[in-house]
């Protein structure tokens, strides 16, 4: 498995993230059903992933996309971090997977002071990974999400 940094513009990278959502884990369709609604949370995820800052993909060698995590410009600040997962990622991939994002994010936190993810309280996969990726729990919730961060929670206890 290896990394591709998506040009989000280009084709391909329409391509790659309709691939992902089209084959998302259960645990991942269900947040996004969550956060978009029932019916049209894959072309609302679709459009939140093209607008954001920055993704990468996981590929497989033989090209086929199994997880893509990016981030989304909250302020010159903060970002949301998200991470969508499929279940050819989850047949022996994740630790490669992890990895890698761990170093990617490690690098966006020198840019960023603050980056979160509200996720979804049941999705206790990505909550497990977030924690891999020094997230920390924060007391900030509702009866559904849960909020992660690395960096500076002040600076979202400004922006509430």
């Amino acid at each position: 498995m290896y990394s591709e940094l998506l040009d989000k513009d280009s084709y391909n990278a329409s391509y790659i993230v309709e691939a992902v959502l089209e084959n998302l884990c259960e645990d991942t369709k269900t947040e996004l059903k969550k956060i978009y609604g029932e019916f049209d949370y894959l072309e609302k995820a679709f459009k939140a992933i093209k607008s954001s800052y920055i993704y990468v993909v996981k590929l497989l060698r033989n090209n086929q996309p199994v997880g893509l995590y990016g981030l989304i410009e909250e302020g010159c600040e903060s970002a949301g971090i998200f991470l969508l997962t499929t279940d050819d990622l989850h047949k022996g991939n994740v630790i490669t997977f992890i990895k890698g994002a761990k170093k990617q994010v490690d690098e966006w936190s020198k840019k960023y002071k603050l980056i979160m993810d509200n996720c979804y309280k049941q999705n206790t996969t990505i909550q497990k990974w977030l924690r891999l990726l020094g997230f920390k729990k924060s007391e900030y919730q509702d009866e559904n999400f849960q909020i992660y961060y690395k960096g500076d929670i002040s600076l979202y206890n400004e922006g509430n």
